[in-house]
């Protein structure tokens, strides 16, 4: 994984942000180095590009990723799906896509997931590709930006204090708090006017 890490690493300072690009399209299909270290050490680093664009490249290479993962997972099917993961671990997620769909995707684009086992299933199980592909964007960016931004604000502070998982939670919570607080608010709104 070190290694792994390291040439990930080289492969930014080589190229910049096509090497962030890079990293993080492969991510999204088969790599297990997530690009937000990465992101991380290019916001951190002196004269880097504009947060946005940074955040940006990162999210493109993503999604554009997702397309890989669904076309391998649609290509490759259960037996690809079984030699990368645990038979438990393609269960939940069978399940999840059962259950929640769209949702699914966008929890694990958001969350530190593992992001690459819902797009090759996205395949595997036919879902939409649009609907991924939007999900995909909205829980990708999501993240990006938030990673990019906190890193921005707070430098190296935010490493030592904010634990991703643990924004990802707490922005989930949020955003379906939200959600719901907004729907009983409606429903309350229809209920006055009949």
């Amino acid at each position: 994984m070190e290694a792994l890490k390291e040439w990930a690493f080289s492969l930014v300072e080589t190229y910049g942000l096509w090497g962030l690009f890079g990293v993080a399209f492969i991510e999204s299909s088969f790599f297990p180095v997530p690009p937000d270290v990465i992101l991380i050490g290019i916001v951190l680093t002196p004269h880097a590009p504009h947060t946005a664009w940074v955040a940006t490249v990162c999210t493109v290479g993503s999604v554009l990723g997702a397309i890989l993962g669904w076309v391998i997972g649609a290509y490759g099917g259960y037996p690809l799906l079984h030699r990368w993961f645990s038979e438990q671990k393609v269960q939940r997620v069978e399940q999840l896509y059962n259950r929640y769909g769209v949702y699914a995707v966008f929890v694990a684009a958001f969350t530190p997931i593992p992001y690459k086992v819902f797009t090759i299933a996205s395949g595997v199980f036919r879902f939409n590709i649009v609907a991924m592909l939007l999900a995909s964007i909205v829980g990708r960016g999501a993240r990006f930006f938030l990673v990019a931004y906190l890193t921005q604000w707070f430098g190296r502070e935010v490493l030592k204090r904010l634990d991703i998982a643990m924004v990802s939670l707490l922005v989930l919570v949020l955003l379906f708090g939200g959600t719901y607080a907004y729907w009983r608010y409606r429903r309350r709104e229809e209920a006055r006017s009949v």
